[in-house]
């Protein structure tokens, strides 16, 4: 219901987007172009399908896409890549950077009709949005076709926190859609723990940022500038925001009798607003020039205003100083790792909730000058144009910072790869469609789904029997799904008819592949079909792939009992399941398949089974309620058949203790890897070190 009510208001304000762009393309042409595209209708050419799409909604997430983009080139060099944005500005940074190696179009509005156009135009097996841009039909709708959704270089800012947290109706579904979180700091961890999302999908990868390279041409820029400049001392007051322009013009005032020379480049963060600051800087009694004019800075220049694009970096590495935009008034702050990077002394303000634990970093580090109005940034200013030796030495310890901080990217790209490798190539009809694993079954009429072909395997409660299945030297379990109870007496295996994405079938496999990403102990589904059955019903199967060795639960505690450490295999099996969000409604002794191991000889190999009333969903009650669900079946077969090794007392003590473990060892932050292909289920090393 919140997701219709945020879709409802995402169509009202709509209709007001339009003038708005219109409005800002009085001084932005480019804000008036390409509108078809915010509409969901690019013309994306076929070589651009399947691979991976990246967001990044400006200029500085951008920035941060660019380490990382260029790492999935490197390691999936035939991998299609869109790279999306909504502002003009990245949008000639993404062009600048990555030319013809990238498709690159605006995101569409996040309305259900131009998101599913977008998403069919460019059919992504993944999915990364950068820092904040957490939009709910983006993420849901793209989660539902089977796509792997992670959130890169996450940020979450305290103020976010709060206003997210007043919604939950719509916050859960949306964390429930990401497949991975992987944030900068710990307290963006925290905060979206707070929020619902499971422990173990939120990793801390360090920020993306401390690995961007530098643009092409910087050094060639640096030159042409330093040239303008001359010998003279400058200090740059970066991506400020309105309020703060007037601040640092008033400390330029206060340095005229005291430090003449100090030339002032102040770079606004929107180009819409340059405008604007040529009439402050207009009335302020100043000498000023603009950039865009051109021409070297004369001696008595005060104010250099730069009204271009993509030169605050090349200016930062002239600076003596810098002045963090956004500090002064309730922005939060940018950035500031571009002034790091070249040793550069750093001012700001009060105000940087959005980078906290970078500027918190940098205070400890005695690297970072708090002001607070035009005469303390001025006094700041002074003091180290007076004393340049304790600047150098401010600007050498955050420059040692950010030497310390890099390999963000690594931690990224890693579990990025694994999901990758764990998604459906969807087959669509008008009469039904057949999802698979190509891995596994190259081509749609290659499945099995004919049981006919196969070997009984078993009866299951509610569902009928099973079927054994041949296919490529593969052995698969064919499942036909049937419904139990009174209903299934009268309709047996037909279901309301809905989309092929959100049937049983195609949600399963959807569901395991996104589990078998998240390293958990899962079975790899190869293929899954939805039929039509009339008009208003459809049918449904689903192919997985044989555990090899392993046996139900249920039938080994008829054979023998388990040791204490095969029941705390179990417990750690569950409490991974529910460390990643995962709700397994129908959890019970015969949906747990054991298999002896020699890499763990005293726990064996555990995997869950039977995922059709599975879902993600945030932490809560469930949890215990799944565990409940278990216990009560191991009662319930100790009443029931006549051979049963069970102790209640120790056997679900030893379960329950390995359950705790593993799972708060998740919630503090020991993250998941992904999986080996050999060995469905096998976790790999933490892609989350720290």
């Amino acid at each position: 219901m919140m997701l219709r009510l945020y879709s409802a208001l995402m169509h009202a304000l709509r209709v007001v987007a339009w003038p708005v762009l219109w409005w800002l393309g009085r001084r932005v042409p480019a804000y008036r172009a390409r509108w078809h595209e915010r509409r969901g209708r690019a013309a994306l050419p076929a070589a651009a399908r399947g691979g991976v799409l990246i967001h990044a909604a400006s200029m500085g997430e951008v920035q941060a896409a660019l380490p990382l983009l260029n790492a999935l080139r490197s390691a999936r060099p035939d991998l299609p890549l869109v790279f999306t944005c909504t502002s003009p500005t990245a949008s000639a940074r993404i062009v600048e950077a990555c030319g013809a190696a990238v498709h690159h179009v605006y995101l569409p509005f996040d309305t259900p009709g131009a998101v599913r156009r977008f998403l069919d135009a460019a059919n992504p097996r993944l999915l990364v949005v950068m820092e904040t841009e957490l939009w709910p039909n983006l993420l849901t709708l793209a989660q539902a076709r089977g796509t792997a959704v992670v959130l890169a270089n996450g940020r979450l800012s305290a103020g976010s926190a709060r206003r997210y947290a007043r919604l939950p109706g719509l916050t859960h579904p949306l964390l429930a859609a990401l497949d991975l979180l992987l944030v900068q700091d710990d307290a963006a961890r925290e905060r979206l723990l707070a929020l619902g999302a499971a422990p173990a999908r939120v990793a801390v990868t360090g920020n993306l940022k401390f690995d961007s390279a530098l643009p092409a041409g910087h050094g060639a820029q640096v030159d042409r500038f330093a040239a303008w400049v001359g010998p003279r001392p400058l200090w740059v007051a970066a991506s400020t925001h309105e309020g703060e322009e007037a601040v640092v013009v008033d400390a330029v005032r206060h340095l005229q009798a005291t430090a003449p020379g100090l030339l002032l480049v102040l770079v606004p963060r929107h180009p819409q607003r340059f405008e604007g600051v040529v009439d402050l800087l207009a009335a302020s009694g100043l000498r000023w020039q603009r950039r865009s004019d051109a021409q070297p800075v004369t001696p008595d220049t005060q104010v250099l205003l730069v009204d271009a694009m993509g030169e605050l970096t090349a200016w930062m590495a002239l600076a003596k100083s810098v002045f963090m935009g956004g500090t002064l008034v309730p922005v939060g702050g940018h950035n500031p790792l571009e002034a790091m990077q070249f040793g550069v002394p750093l001012l700001a303000g009060p105000a940087r909730f959005n980078f906290a634990d970078a500027f918190n970093a940098l205070e400890a580090a005695d690297a970072v000058q708090r002001v607070n109005d035009a005469p303390s940034l001025a006094a700041a200013l002074l003091a180290w144009h007076q004393d340049p030796a304790a600047a150098q030495a401010a600007g050498e310890r955050g420059q040692a910072l950010f030497m310390r901080s890099g390999g963000a990217t690594a931690r990224t790209l890693a579990p990025l790869l694994a999901l990758l490798d764990h998604r459906p190539q969807r087959h669509d009809a008008a009469d039904g469609c057949v999802w698979v694993d190509p891995a596994l079954i190259p081509q749609a009429d290659l499945a099995p789904f004919d049981p006919a072909t196969g070997a009984p395997a078993g009866h299951g409660s509610g569902r009928g029997t099973v079927w054994w299945q041949q296919a490529g030297g593969l052995t698969l379990l064919l499942r036909h799904y049937r419904r139990g109870g009174l209903v299934g007496r009268l309709i047996r295996d037909r279901f309301l008819r809905e989309p092929g994405r959100r049937s049983r079938a195609m949600a399963e496999f959807a569901l395991l592949q996104r589990l078998l990403g998240w390293g958990l102990p899962v079975p790899r589904p190869a293929a899954a079909r939805w039929q039509s059955a009339g008009p208003l019903h459809y049918r449904a199967d689903i192919l997985l792939q044989r555990l090899d060795g392993a046996q139900d639960l249920s039938v080994t505690l008829q054979q023998r009992a388990l040791s204490a450490g095969e029941w705390a295999a179990v417990g750690s099996a569950v409490a991974a399941m529910h460390a990643h969000g995962v709700d397994h409604a129908d959890l019970n002794c015969h949906n747990l398949m054991h298999a002896p191991d020699a890499a763990a000889p005293d726990g064996g190999r555990v995997w869950i089974i039977d995922f059709d009333r599975g879902a993600v969903r945030a932490p809560g009650p469930w949890q215990a309620a799944n565990l409940a669900r278990l216990r009560r079946s191991l009662r319930k077969e100790a009443t029931r058949l006549p051979r049963w090794h069970w102790d209640e007392t120790t056997d679900w003590a030893a379960l329950q203790a390995a359950y705790d473990v593993r799972y708060e060892a998740a919630r503090k932050g020991a993250a998941e890897g992904a999986v080996d292909d050999a060995a469905p289920g096998a976790a790999i090393t933490s892609t989350a070190a720290r």
